[in-house]
């Protein structure tokens, strides 16, 4: 009779069971030469028994269907080698019976013939998958039981490696941990969708499909927490992982409200201010409407670009390159000599000293909204153990409230790191208007924007191509007047005295920044 020799392993400790290959196949060929059995082949499987999605038997089956009365028996071990899965066992059996192929076993041999025999069958069949669903259930206890203790059972996320601190199994940041945090970072800004930031991490080296990057974004692990799949009657939860973070808790919390469209701040146009830097700070003088810009091809097929009147037949048309230099022309008229800026930066420490109270309001404000929070966690804590909750609901509410409150803990961060909001306008911005023109011209394009909208109050005409109006905003315009007078030799102290009297602001005014 033809016989094919069925061997299997799926864990390394079978060895120490006496399921090694070795053994396995010693023991068919020794029953194959005592029955005179001819072997026409043998193949060895290093996949799991719990289905017949096996990659050895698939090339099995495939050989026993070609080649249709050329083999009688199929032969392992044991019973626990063919399967682990009764029904499915007992499917190919008869799925086999019919191509006029039999299995047996060295070990635990059985005449299928025989009807009194199924009772053996399936007793071989069902002790390995009754031992299979044990393990199944002592390797669920047992990875939740690490996973509330803070561990970390599988591969590793993206961002980090596995690490094992002592004998407990955890995580670290790896080589691609900058990239996941500039991801998230991305994803929380509100400026770019998710497909866009999945095709940079691909692009730098980190190949994501669609649903894959979603999981990433969703998964607390980058917060330091684990999250806990719900099992039996235990619902899900998250505990604290003794894996650092790689992300804070807002930016985490900022990113999915963008992921899940509760916060958009998408550009699907491209920015051209770099080309247009003045598109919206011009008028057409005979229709008073904002002046466009286009770029035309020559007939040399080079391209023109222009400031115009969309408007029919209007005339207003202007070279970008005639308007960019007469605005630099403007700016160069009105950058300001260092005795001006110094005078003018001191009168403005005193005006502002006393205009923090907004943010110093806004500190407050998010302390009390705090411990509203904090109070309300304590209370759910109460209520759950007095049994007013179910621990489901209980889990939904304290991810929310630990949600908010590290939403509010990133707002209290950022005010508080920011002694007061004019500091950088005295000190970082204000310098700039010594050489404003070559600070503007060195600029991109949104910085250019920013620049204008401090410097003029008013839409700008042009005549020809030049600047015909400059209506320059009220602080530009006193220090134009306060540089004119120190020209002409006037006391410093009179000065700053008369910009104090015209610059006193009322109740809540911020300055304007570049």
């Amino acid at each position: 009779m033809n016989v094919i020799c069925y061997k299997r392993v799926s864990t390394d400790d079978q060895a120490d069971r006496g399921f090694s290959l070795q053994h396995q196949e010693e023991m068919l060929r020794k029953w194959c030469e005592l029955n005179h059995h001819h072997i026409v082949g043998i193949y060895t499987e290093d996949y799991s028994g719990k289905t017949f999605e096996r990659p050895e038997w698939k090339k099995l089956m495939s050989f026993v269907k070609k080649n249709k009365n050329q083999v009688d028996i199929i032969l392992c071990n044991r019973w626990d080698r063919f399967s682990r899965n009764q029904y499915d066992a007992l499917t190919t059996i008869k799925e086999l019976h019919k191509l006029g192929i039999t299995v047996n076993t060295v070990e635990q041999p059985l005449d299928l013939s025989n009807p009194d025999n199924k009772v053996l069958l399936s007793l071989y069949l069902t002790i390995p998958e009754v031992e299979n669903d044990k393990n199944s259930i002592r390797t669920i206890e047992g990875m939740r039981r690490a996973r509330f203790e803070g561990c970390w059972t599988g591969p590793a996320t993206k961002g980090y490696e596995n690490f094992r601190d002592g004998k407990k199994s955890t995580l670290r940041p790896s080589i691609d941990a900058p990239l996941i945090i500039e991801a998230f970072e991305r994803m929380a800004s509100g400026t770019y969708s998710a497909d866009e930031v999945r095709r940079w991490l691909n692009e730098k080296g980190i190949k994501l499909c669609k649903q894959t990057f979603l999981n990433i974004i969703r998964n607390p692990v980058y917060i330091g927490k684990i999250l806990i799949k719900e099992w039996k009657k235990e619902p899900s939860q998250q505990t604290i992982g003794i894996h650092p973070p790689l992300i804070p808790e807002d930016v985490f919390h900022q990113a999915n409200d963008v992921l899940e469209g509760r916060k958009r701040n998408m550009k699907f146009h491209d920015d051209k201010s770099d080309i247009y830097p003045l598109k919206g700070f011009l008028k057409c003088p005979v229709h008073n409407v904002s002046l466009s810009a286009y770029g035309a091809k020559s007939r040399n097929k080079e391209i023109h670009h222009y400031y115009l009147c969309v408007k029919d037949r209007c005339k207003q048309r202007h070279r970008i390159n005639d308007v960019h230099e007469s605005i630099e022309g403007v700016l160069s008229q009105i950058s300001f000599t260092a005795q001006s800026i110094n005078l003018y930066r001191k009168v403005l420490e005193k005006v502002f000293n006393k205009e923090d109270h907004v943010r110093k309001d806004e500190i407050q404000r998010i302390k009390k909204e705090l411990e509203k929070l904090q109070d309300r966690k304590s209370n759910l804590q109460n209520m759950l153990m007095d049994g007013k909750i179910e621990p489901d609901d209980y889990n939904q509410m304290k991810q929310k409230l630990e949600k908010d409150i590290a939403v509010n803990n990133g707002k209290l961060e950022g005010l508080s790191k920011q002694l007061t909001p004019y500091r950088d306008y005295i000190y970082k911005t204000i310098p700039i208007l010594e050489n404003l023109d070559s600070y503007y011209r060195n600029s991109d394009g949104e910085t250019k924007k920013r620049i204008l909208g401090c410097i003029f109050s008013e839409k700008l005409i042009l005549e020809k191509g030049r600047v015909a109006t400059t209506p320059f905003t009220q602080p530009i315009q006193i220090l134009i007047n306060a540089s004119k007078v120190l020209q002409r030799s006037k006391n410093k102290k009179e000065v700053e005295n008369d910009l104090l009297s015209i610059m006193a602001p009322e109740s809540g005014l911020e300055p304007e920044t570049l």
